[in-house]
């Protein structure tokens, strides 16, 4: 069983792709941890698949996952995870906006603090911003997260860092729990990992706003919002239980 797993979510990423699995496949390469890397294509229509299988010639520690339609990147990531057989697995997005390197501070708090979750984030005082979102996303995020500290997850500084890393043997069961699909899936696996008694650090990291996204922000907002109160309310009606024993 290797160390760690590197899980890429990826849909309808062919301009972004290479340079960021290239990326993660010289870390894996260079870390002598055992570590492998994982994408999970959701569902995409361009050149995303070709890319990847290009690759795997070049680096045979590159595994690739087929979702047959677009299902969500929360469901990307979730596939990913349980198919893993490391010890950790890193979900990092394409747009490289934290460093992969950035990896090794997650694995090695979440060892030293005993943690089953690592959320890298970018609102500490040990973080490095390197390049600023635009003011309109800044304004949406820190809204954002005041309200999800507000309804659900109080203490966390940065739920939605598309940087996080889990310790398998204890969040396999968690992420087997959580149904949200899009981007709010990281406010139900971290609001079920606290309910079941699960250990959640925030690690600072570098990080820098990535160029290419096709997200729409009003509509991801939106989308967040309604997840935040499906989760809010499973949560406070017990509909996650505590978990198995």
């Amino acid at each position: 069983m290797g160390t760690l797993s590197i899980i890429m979510p990826a849909h309808n990423e062919e301009r972004r792709l290479e340079r960021s699995l290239r990326s993660a496949a010289d870390f894996a390469a260079d870390s002598g941890m055992g570590i492998d890397v994982v994408v999970v294509d959701d569902g995409s229509s361009d050149r995303t698949v070709e890319i990847v299988n290009q690759l795997q010639r070049e680096h045979a520690l590159i595994h690739l996952i087929l979702h047959d339609r677009n299902r969500g990147k929360g469901m990307a990531v979730r596939t990913g995870v349980l198919a893993s057989e490391a010890e950790f697995a890193l979900f990092s997005d394409v747009d490289e906006a934290v460093p992969i390197g950035e990896a090794t501070k997650l694995l090695d708090s979440a060892i030293a603090q005993e943690a089953d979750v690592a959320i890298g984030t970018r609102y500490h005082r040990g973080s490095l911003i390197t390049k600023r979102q635009p003011w309109p996303r800044i304004a949406v995020s820190r809204a954002g997260n005041l309200l999800i500290r507000a309804l659900l997850l109080p203490g966390l500084r940065d739920t939605q860092c598309g940087f996080k890393l889990f310790r398998a043997t204890t969040m396999r069961p968690v992420l087997e729990r959580v149904t949200t699909s899009g981007f709010g899936f990281d406010l139900e696996v971290l609001a079920i990992a606290r309910a079941w008694g699960r250990r959640i650090i925030e690690v600072p990291v570098t990080w820098a706003h990535g160029e290419g996204s096709t997200l729409r922000l009003g509509q991801a907002a939106r989308a967040v919002l309604g997840d935040l109160l499906r989760t809010t309310w499973r949560l406070r009606t017990g509909r996650y239980g505590r978990g198995p024993e």
